[in-house]
């Protein structure tokens, strides 16, 4: 099973290359600082919350309904413990 990062992470590589932004350009957007998107990048945050989820998704110009919209984020498919 994945975990919400892994998810998190999947939809950002997928929207990043689809924008051609890099992790600095995606901060400056969403105002998330550097080091934080550079962690979640490396997978080594514990937890990531939904204020976090909507600002990226701000900062890639799409909803927050649409950058959760996959299979990934279903529950069947997260390790949710």
């Amino acid at each position: 099973m994945k975990t919400l990062n892994d998810a998190v992470v999947k939809r950002l590589y997928k929207y990043m290359g689809e924008k051609n932004l890099t992790q600095y350009k995606l901060a400056q957007l969403s105002g998330i600082p550097f080091p934080t998107i550079k962690s979640i990048m490396q997978r080594r945050t514990n937890g990531i919350s939904l204020k976090t989820i909507i600002l990226l998704a701000d900062g890639l110009g799409i909803s927050p309904a649409e950058f959760i919209d996959d299979e990934s984020f279903l529950a069947k498919n997260l390790d949710l413990e």
